[in-house]
């Protein structure tokens, strides 16, 4: 039995953990993924120690100088070497910022300040803690900006190893950080950063790479690129760099330096402002050529706002290209506050987001725009804050004002309120008309796309909100932020169907899907820097992506093409882990590295050689001992991605009935705990990617064991050829291994469930090359079981079959111990299920003039700690029986299995009773279990396909002269 301990720390915190009887509290803690003090791990430091306020343990083993006589009276205890007993209170002594780990603040000074166009500013600064900072090319930091509380977030346009760190910002004029560059900065100036933070950062593979970045979102490609050339990558690479004006157009001198350095590098650039003198107009879609595609075998790094990312997805998807990788960051807005530019053009009234002015430090704008505004630098934008900005310090000029409403909605919406504006624009020597300036901000990149007009107010429903735009949070209609959300199911084959049904069917029922969308529809409107006017989003997103929106007010996400499949979860996990080694090497501590081996020595008891001792256990630590690396990094960026990739819930459905692993798996996590501690780099990064070889293989093995499970041992071919045959209770078990077979044997096949589980059962029959009908519904009620026969009608025309399987004891104990409610719930459960499914079916078999009902009771009819149940079964007996006496004038037989003990994979859906807790109820539970392997001759339990093949006998036409009949499937236990 389980017990919850309440760690509460000197902060006024408390976190709640659950550790087993047998398990130290730290073991929990960890796995847990709160990180309390710890060294030894073994009672011989006492860097655990902690007060135990309330409860029973057994203290372990432990030296007195950890914890002496006199301090264990006072009740002290070392977390490391303590067992429960009952529920504990421990006093944790430090704060709850010990169970997190942060990412560094560092202080740096400026020691360059370079104007590169009238629109950006390229930063370099050195800090004293540089061999503190470790970093992956794509990350960015968090600057404060001096003299204020503000900070903004910037990319590395440098290499990791490289002394000084440079970056690459746009001015935004009434922007913080803008207002500091342009006006009080200075070489030797003083200021402050935190990170590195983000996740998008170059993975290690030798695929071929595509980069594609928008304005000051050059800078993490740079970095990128930088890295490349150090480590004499020899990748494939090409880069596409997209700005607005030319005035935008910066560190093209740069690149062509690192492509002299690096000879597979290619690159061009596009300006979308028609006056360009660059040699491309457009947009960066339009220079994205086949060859650098690479049939789709291409990891793709995109640097932009969110318009630019998803009209650059939406390019790939009209294409009909699937890149092996898609890695990108989205930035969200950075308002000029209303301080800084009063009485201007609506803004949002502050930063939104802690973002920086520029949009990314580089990263392509967190204004909205891709690396520049996509319009001349003397008209107001309408960028995405709505605020108006202007190219310092060159002379202003003023806005006209406009007609009451002119220019000023969206789709009828009042989308930037007149105000008299800031003088705005640059090098202009008188102000435009207001009917050019209404023109303007009807347009984008020129283009008129809001016609003039007043409008008309959005119908909406009353009293709804407005919906936020959650494109930029989400993947196939799936918000990421979330680890452990789940994803919408893939499409199904046309073969299969699903009818939901919730009560009798008023007319008829229908199938509600017979091709499940993947995806719901986005759109987003397109910046000018990035797409055409007229371009949208792609109205569906490939299931697979994992994105994530962060507090710095920009999304990070990565696409793979079926990520869930196991090769490409364990791919991407490694790539992810082999940057983190890089940021967590030779940087841990002591208490750290403790940490680490703790949580590697807790997988090695579910492995025994090459088998699964506890395949569920095995993974949950597993996800304890993967996770633990990227908390340590202090990004939590990284550790979304890691937790996007979906490796815990893959592994939870793959491993969940597996019996082979690697044997080298789990000596794996403690020969990378052995190399972290020794400090060698290369060690730890080989086995990182051995250890994804032995991940992938594992699971390659249970996916096969388990499609081999699933297949039916015996059949008959063509025995259910033109059949149409029901199975109830069709979602696991035996009445799913009777469907398979059924479904092999040439039968059209209708299961019916509660758990729309039942539907990947009918997709695996499809696949086979059955047909198949899945059919959701409580059978429980009369108004169910009609429902199903409905929907069976309405797909096949006729039901010649129906197998009632559901049921099964959800209480063992003592008849005295249930309760008035339970004894009902069994009743409902395993009788009135029968019941209501042959009162719902006969009508429909009567008037075809015959058909076959097969019910599934048991030999517990006579058994104990399960009376109600046995009560069920026994009235199953007489309904077979007498439906049968009653029927057979109509050509109808009625018969019945009764199953003895049946050995099965471990429940998906539990039937809802209590788990036996207490060592009372465990030892009823075991009573009962000991009773029915007693009773059988053959003392065993059966298999499922043993129990099919009876129920596919007595369902078939083979046993056309057997009606009225119980058989016996219990190893000689008659019942």
């Amino acid at each position: 039995m389980s017990h919850q301990v309440a760690l509460s720390f000197e902060d006024g915190v408390t976190r709640f953990i659950t550790c087993e009887p047998d398990q130290t509290v730290a073991d929990a803690s960890y796995r847990q993924r709160i990180n309390i003090p710890l060294d030894c791990r073994d009672g011989a430091c006492g860097t655990c120690k902690a007060l135990c306020e309330s409860g029973d343990f057994d203290g372990g083993t432990y030296i007195d100088d950890a914890l002496t006589d006199d301090e264990a009276a006072r009740g002290y205890v070392l977390p490391c070497s303590m067992t429960p007993r009952s529920d504990l209170v421990l006093r944790i002594a430090t704060t709850s910022e010990v169970a997190k780990t942060q990412a560094g603040t560092f202080e740096a000074t400026i020691t360059g300040l370079d104007r590169l166009s009238p629109t950006t500013v390229a930063l370099t600064i050195e800090t004293p803690q540089r061999d503190d900072l470790a970093f992956l090319p794509g990350q960015y930091v968090n600057i404060t900006v001096p003299g204020t509380d503000e900070t903004r977030s910037y990319s590395f346009s440098n290499g990791p190893d490289e002394k000084s760190l440079t970056f690459l910002m746009k001015l935004a004029p009434g922007g913080v950080m803008s207002d500091y560059l342009t006006g009080r900065a200075g070489v030797g100036d003083q200021l402050t950063f935190t990170g590195p933070h983000g996740s998008f950062f170059l993975r290690e593979t030798d695929r071929p790479v595509l980069l594609l970045a928008g304005g000051t979102g050059l800078a993490p490609i740079l970095s990128i690129l930088r890295t490349m050339v150090a480590t004499g990558s020899r990748r494939p690479v090409h880069l596409i760099y997209g700005a607005s004006t030319d005035d935008d157009v910066v560190e093209l001198g740069t690149i062509a330096e690192l492509a002299a350095r690096l000879p597979q590098l290619t690159w061009d650039y596009v300006v979308s402002d028609p006056a360009t003198a660059a040699p491309n107009k457009g947009y960066v879609m339009s220079l994205i050529g086949d060859e650098h595609l690479y049939d789709g075998d291409v990891a793709v790094y995109l640097c932009g706002p969110p318009p630019m990312v998803e009209a650059v997805r939406g390019h790939f998807t009209e294409r009909g290209i699937e890149p092996t990788g898609v890695y990108y960051e989205k930035f969200a807005v950075a308002a000029v506050p209303d301080t800084a530019v009063p009485d201007t053009a609506d803004t949002d009234g502050a930063d939104t987001d802690t973002t920086g002015d520029d949009g990314m430090a580089g990263r392509v704008g967190r204004d909205g725009r891709v690396g520049g505004d996509g319009r001349e630098p003397t008209e107001p934008e309408a960028t995405m804050d709505s605020a108006v900005l202007a190219l310092e310090p060159e002379p202003l000029l003023e806005v006209a004002a406009l007609g009451a409403g002119e220019g000023r909605r969206i789709a009828g919406q009042d989308t930037f309120p007149g105000t008299t504006a800031e003088p705005v624009g640059a090098h202009v020597a008188a102000a435009r008309p207001a009917a050019a300036e209404a023109d303007t901000m009807r347009a984008i990149a020129r283009q008129p796309i809001w016609p003039g007009g007043e409008g008309r107010p959005l119908d909406r429903d009353p009293g709804e909100e407005l919906l936020p735009a959650g494109a930029a949070r989400a993947v196939a209609g799936q918000e990421m932020h979330a680890a452990d959300e789940a994803m919408r199911p893939l499409s199904a084959g046309p073969e299969t169907t699903t009818t939901a049904t919730t009560g009798p069917p008023a007319a008829t029922s229908r199938p509600v899907a017979d091709a499940p969308e993947a995806s719901n529809a986005s759109a987003t409107t397109p910046t000018p820097a990035t797409t055409p006017a007229t371009a949208t989003t792609p109205a569906t997103t490939r299931a697979g992506a994992a994105a994530s929106e962060t507090a710095d007010g920009y999304e990070i996400g990565e696409e793979h093409p079926s990520v869930h499949e196991s090769d490409a979860v364990f791919d991407a996990r490694q790539a992810l882990e082999l940057g983190v080694v890089e940021l967590t090497i030779g940087r841990l501590t002591s208490q750290q590295l403790s940490g680490f081996r703790l949580l590697a020595e807790a997988t090695v008891p579910y492995v025994d050689g090459d088998r699964f001792v506890d395949a569920a256990a095995y993974t949950e630590t597993n996800a304890a001992f993967h996770d633990y690396l990227f908390t340590l990094t202090g990004n939590d960026h990284l550790l979304q991605a890691y937790r996007a990739l979906g490796v815990k819930g893959h592994m939870d459905e793959v491993l969940r009935d597996a019996t082979w692993c690697d044997p080298r798996c789990t000596q794996d996590h403690l020969d990378i705990v052995a190399a972290f501690e020794a400090g060698d780099r290369q060690t730890a990064r080989a086995l990182i990617a051995e250890h994804g070889a032995r991940s992938k293989a594992t699971t390659r093995r249970a996916m096969k064991d388990a499609e081999r499970a699933t297949r039916p041992a015996f059949v008959s071919p063509g025995r259910f050829d033109g059949k149409v045959v029901v199975v109830t209770g069709s979602a696991q078990g035996i009445g799913e291994r009777a469907a398979r077979r059924i479904g092999a044997e040439g039968g059209q096949v209708v299961l019916a469930d509660r758990s729309d589980l039942v539907t990947g059962v009918a997709d695996d029959v499809v696949a086979a090359g059955g047909r198949a009908h899945a059919v959701l519904a409580d059978l429980e009620t009369f108004e169910g079981a009609q429902s199903v026969v409905a929907a069976a009608l309405e797909r096949f025309g006729r039901i010649d079959v129906l197998i009632n399987n559901v049921g099964g004891a959800m209480w063992f104990k003592p008849y005295t111990e249930f309760t008035a409610e339970q004894i009902q719930a069994e009743i409902n459960r395993s009788l009135m299920t029968t019941l209501w499914s042959c009162r719902a079916v006969l009508p429909d078999m009567v008037r075809q003039g015959g058909g076959t009902v097969v019910n599934v009771s048991s030999v517990a009819r006579r058994g104990i700690h399960r009376i109600p149940y046995s009560a069920a079964k026994g009235g199953i007996n007489a309904i077979t029986e007498s439906l049968a006496l009653e029927y057979a004038d109509a050509g109808i037989r009625v018969v019945a299995t009764a199953p003895g003990g049946t050995e099965a994979p471990p429940r998906r859906i539990p039937r809802g009773g209590d788990t036996p807790a207490t060592e009372q109820e465990q030892a009823w539970f075991q009573a009962h279990i000991d009773q029915t392997v007693d009773s059988s001759l053959l003392k065993r339990y059966g298999t499922l396909d043993e129990q099919a093949a009876v129920i596919a006998f007595l369902a078939s036409d083979e046993a056309a002269y057997v009606t009225g009949t119980v058989v016996p499937v219990a190893g000689g236990d008659q019942g």
